[in-house]
């Protein structure tokens, strides 16, 4: 009888550890990003609005439609921008744009000091 609640103890000893681990899984993609300012012109678009209707404000991004597909993002996820920081993703892109990301930026000059960076790694965070 102590040799069956032995092995008992022994096989459930084993069968928790032999359970699979919950594994994280990592969404990520290489843009380049630009900055934009409301300021901007874009016909048809009113200006500040983001494309989830929410006031556009320091610390969100637009993404290009490919990005946003390939990449599973829903209006408010958070992504990192590898050397820029964590922004939010409240915006998109015009069709035409591929593998790109704009950051908003409050000021049109700070905007256009950014200037281009190019192979950035954009990723989603969970």
């Amino acid at each position: 009888m102590k040799k069956i609640a032995i092995f008992c103890l022994i096989g459930a000893g084993v069968g928790v550890l032999g359970w699979a681990k919950p594994t994280i899984s990592i969404s990520m993609s290489i843009v380049t990003v630009t900055a934009y300012h409301p300021g901007a012109y874009c016909p048809g678009v009113p200006k500040g609005i983001t494309a989830s209707g929410l006031k556009v404000k320091e610390g969100m991004l637009a993404v290009s439609r490919d990005v946003e597909r390939n990449m599973n993002l829903g209006f408010g996820d958070r992504v990192l921008l590898h050397g820029l920081g964590v922004f939010e993703f409240q915006d998109r892109m015009a069709l035409r744009c591929r593998k790109k990301v704009d950051i908003y930026i409050d000021c049109t000059k700070k905007a256009r000091r950014f200037g281009v960076k190019r192979y950035v790694v954009l990723v989603k965070l969970a």
